[in-house]
């Protein structure tokens, strides 16, 4: 029989990540950890700034980042998923092509503030809610991500509405209706790619607050609709532009961690391949002087990293080009050195001799699994290089996200406070409210 939206609901109520699944639950775990440094970081961010003065309605769950603002959960939610993704740090998925991790996990605090859950309680949630999305990811794309749709919105929203929901301990019927109220929401085009515009940062904010406000919606008694998976104009169906029947019982097996991409500094995730397969490269070359360095990537990819002359700071933060270029001048990259770069005329000369292009589609045929394209390097001294270029670079383990976590969080709020806030985070009994209440910096000096 054809997988229901009510198979689904009762997966999603019954999965125990933590139990079954401890690969699954340990890659969550790296996603909170990083959501919250690059929220605590993306705290700066100007965009930031004024969606917490204008749009964030006061309340009670303390802002991360933020030495004295308390803000409703819904405008929390909204506010910690727009400082994650703010400077483009904060992971994704290779099933999805989006950022899950910052609408689900901002969504999940603001519900694990209201009930009161622990660390341990907040990563199977969202453990179980990135199941979902990466399986609904497979389903759907590559049409759905081709057609022009943000899946960190689109699909964004129902991991959103699923995490909270588990968290606010809702029951199947209230569960379904939190999906079919988030369903009736979940938007996002990819507009921003071709012209640089802010709406990359609403996306993830409206699918957290979305996600949350529909959970608590459903928890209070509003009445959804039961199909919104497989419905005749659920998901699949008008937003996928699938068969309903090709709606699939989420699995752990289908979490794949391998799929899940960190990210080390500012850039956009398509560029982490061709950035690592140009370190390789030049490592061949002995890095000798360079004259023309020539990507060859998928339309879709060469269309988010070609950026030569960057205008926009969301520009210069997906700009293979300018990633390039820092890695020639100081031979590696910081989390933040694309942030808080100023392109100086060594730069912009190093960003001329970076070309990409589409990669023709009879060269197509001659790469392998796990590889997207090509990258052609030209030596000074007239040496040339030609290779496949893979889709992920360098995989980041815990050590690697303690020290981006540390480098993020320890600018304002101290070596002491990072520590401390990272040992809650990784304790499964920490109260989600003592985390957010932590994960402040402390009042300025001068502080009346």
């Amino acid at each position: 029989m054809p997988t229901t939206t009510s198979d689904v609901v009762t997966w999603l109520c019954e999965a125990a990540p933590r139990l079954e699944a401890a690969d699954t639950f340990a890659s969550a775990h790296l996603s909170l950890v990083d959501f919250v440094g690059c929220s605590i970081s993306g705290s700066d961010h100007p965009a930031a700034r004024v969606v917490t003065d204008i749009c964030g309605i006061s309340g009670e769950v303390p802002a991360l980042g933020h030495s004295t603002t308390r803000l409703h959960p819904a405008s929390a939610a909204y506010v910690h998923a727009l400082q994650a993704h703010a400077f483009e740090l904060d992971d994704g998925d290779w099933e999805t092509w989006g950022h899950l991790g910052a609408p689900t996990i901002a969504a999940g605090l603001s519900a694990g503030w209201r009930s009161n859950a622990t660390v341990g309680e907040l990563t199977d949630a969202v453990a179980t809610a990135l199941i979902l999305g990466m399986s609904l990811g497979r389903r759907v794309n590559p049409g759905h991500y081709q057609q022009g749709f943000c899946t960190t919105g689109t699909i964004g929203a129902l991991t959103a509405a699923a995490a909270a929901a588990r968290l606010l301990r809702l029951d199947e019927a209230a569960t379904a209706h939190a999906l079919d109220f988030a369903v009736a929401q979940a938007a996002g085009v990819r507009q921003f790619a071709v012209d640089g515009s802010a709406s990359c940062l609403i996306i993830p904010a409206n699918a957290a607050r979305v996600g949350y406000e529909a959970a608590v919606l459903a928890g209070a008694g509003l009445a959804g609709g039961l199909e919104a998976f497989d419905g005749q104009l659920g998901f699949l169906r008008v937003l996928g532009g699938v068969s309903a029947s090709d709606l699939r019982l989420p699995a752990y097996a289908e979490h794949r961690p391998s799929q899940i991409y960190y990210k080390p500094h500012s850039c956009c995730g398509n560029a982490l391949g061709p950035l690592h397969g140009f370190v390789e490269g030049w490592q061949r070359l002995d890095h000798a002087p360079l004259r023309r360095i020539a990507f060859e990537l998928p339309r879709e990819v060469a269309r988010n990293v070609n950026h030569p002359s960057p205008d926009s700071e969301l520009e210069r933060h997906l700009s293979l080009q300018l990633a390039v270029a820092m890695y020639l001048a100081r031979g590696a990259i910081a989390a933040r050195d694309l942030i808080e770069v100023s392109i100086t005329d060594e730069l912009e000369q190093a960003m001329a001799m970076v070309h990409v292009t589409v990669v023709a589609a009879e060269d197509v045929q001659e790469l392998r699994a796990g590889e997207m394209g090509f990258l052609i390097l030209s030596a000074a001294d007239g040496r040339e290089i030609r290779c496949p270029v893979g889709e992920v670079g360098p995989a980041m383990g815990e050590t690697e996200i303690d020290e981006k976590f540390r480098s993020l969080v320890g600018s304002s709020m101290g070596e002491h406070g990072a520590t401390r806030l990272r040992a809650m985070l990784g304790d499964w009994s920490s109260p989600v409210r003592d985390v957010l209440l932590t994960g402040r910096p402390p009042l300025p000096t001068s502080w009346p």
